[in-house]
């Protein structure tokens, strides 16, 4: 389905989302989708689409990401999810699935604390279950960072893009991602430093929604994701590997990603 985007005004200014969605009612479930840090919900933009062939799909950009208002200070992923609740709000929406990347997934959760009523459902892609060293390596790793005069920073990154990502992503693709990641530099640090303050170990077991965790095993957190297994508390609740998969696969992958996606919410 053809994206659209539009704003919804909440407590940190304006929300930029994209949206997809079918030409008559289906009766399922609209699905919030939430992006991994640093970027954006560009992330969604093809799995939206085509997700939206039969629901409301809406994918949101965070505070300080893509178009989004930043906070007036970095923020908690309560922040965050406060922002999504504005969201819904504005929206009208009562009775929602929910999907959330890396970061995404601690907006999801949390949500889902706020408004148990107003979630169904979770897919997480990933779930960031440290040790104390990993913890400490990740803040180390994605903390603020200062730009070389040089511009040697953005040739890092540039050079970088790449290790994570499945290899059938295009370089235009990772072009488009390059120009999110080099946006708000100043800013950029705080989704990874909110998320790195939020715990999965402890959310995890508090959440009584049915999840579904996809793990992509040559992500960055697969060994972690692992480890979210004993603290899933539904029943219905279950880690699915996918293997050789990793960051893009919403886009080389998408038919077979929004498949499983699909068999778990309208299951």
């Amino acid at each position: 389905m053809p994206l659209r985007r539009d704003y919804a005004t909440g407590r940190f200014g304006q929300m930029h989302y994209r949206y997809a969605k079918p030409d008559a009612p289906t009766g399922k479930r609209p699905l919030l989708m939430f992006h991994m840090s640093p970027y954006s919900s560009f992330i969604y933009e093809i799995f939206a689409g085509e997700m939206g062939r039969d629901r409301l799909a809406i994918a949101i950009d965070t505070p300080g990401f893509g178009a989004s208002d930043p906070t007036p200070s970095a923020p908690e992923i309560g922040d965050y999810a406060g922002a999504m609740e504005d969201v819904m709000d504005v929206l009208g929406l009562r009775d929602v699935d929910v999907m959330g990347y890396h970061t995404g997934c601690k907006i999801a959760m949390e949500l889902a604390l706020r408004r148990p009523t107003a979630i169904h459902r979770l897919i997480n892609v990933s779930a960031a279950v440290y040790t104390e060293a990993e913890l400490a390596s990740q803040r180390a790793a994605y903390g603020p960072e200062e730009l070389a005069d040089d511009g040697s920073t953005y040739a890092n990154w540039w050079k970088s893009r790449g290790r994570w990502h499945m290899k059938e992503v295009s370089k235009q693709a990772h072009a488009d991602l390059f120009a999110i990641r080099v946006a708000n530099t100043s800013i950029s640090w705080w989704g990874h430093n909110a998320a790195f303050n939020y715990q999965a170990a402890v959310a995890l077991p508090k959440v009584k929604h049915s999840i579904l965790i996809l793990n992509p095993t040559a992500d960055d957190l697969a060994t972690m994701t692992v480890r979210a297994k004993p603290l899933l508390k539904n029943p219905a609740s279950r880690i699915q590997d996918l293997p050789g998969w990793a960051h893009g696969f919403l886009d080389v992958k998408t038919t077979e990603a929004a498949k499983i996606v699909r068999d778990f919410l309208d299951a």
